[in-house]
């Protein structure tokens, strides 16, 4: 097992994931989200829990660090689909790993009007538009309005979510 790497990606905050021990290792992100972290690869299939750390002998701080470098090494095989007034993001299955990458939001702010916006409706889909695009926040709540009516297996949020000074919060419009 020591030779698996891990990656984090978000996952439903839950009330008190500390109670149970086999329960995975989050960290939160917004109120609705946290960051969790996979095994792989494959990525996605696996949670790291407490007793998962227990047993590699690893901290929570390295288990972070260590994820976190291995998406930046990964961030090489992101690909971005200009669909305007929108971009979708595609990685592996695991798209809301990279809301994580902060030097991917860096070059990606270029491509938007105002502020990055995005709904992560599902692990799996990551829409991206500009606070100052009505036709791209349109199309990205239709996105994760239609993930949420289709039912994907790792539904995430339905609130968008917009970056201010390297963070994400829930966009208020």
């Amino acid at each position: 097992m020591t030779s698996t790497t891990f990656l984090p990606l978000l996952a439903p905050a839950e009330e008190d994931p500390y109670g149970d021990p086999a329960a995975p290792v989050l960290d939160e992100f917004t109120a609705e989200l946290a960051v969790a972290y996979s095994w792989g690869p494959p990525y996605g299939q696996r949670l790291v829990s407490w007793l998962d750390l227990d047993r590699l002998g690893l901290s929570r701080r390295v288990l972070r660090e260590r994820a976190t470098e291995n998406l930046d090494a990964m961030l090489e095989t992101v690909r971005v689909h200009r669909d305007p007034p929108a971009l979708v993001l595609h990685f592996d299955g695991i798209e809301s790993s990279l809301l994580l990458a902060s030097s991917l939001w860096l070059k990606l702010a270029a491509w938007v009007q105002g502020d990055l916006v995005v709904g992560v409706p599902a692990r799996d889909v990551v829409v991206v538009t500009g606070s100052k695009s009505q036709q791209g926040l349109a199309k990205a709540k239709r996105t994760v309005d239609r993930v949420f009516f289709a039912g994907d297996q790792y539904l995430l949020s339905r609130q968008l979510l917009i970056r201010r000074e390297d963070c994400w919060e829930t966009f208020q419009p």
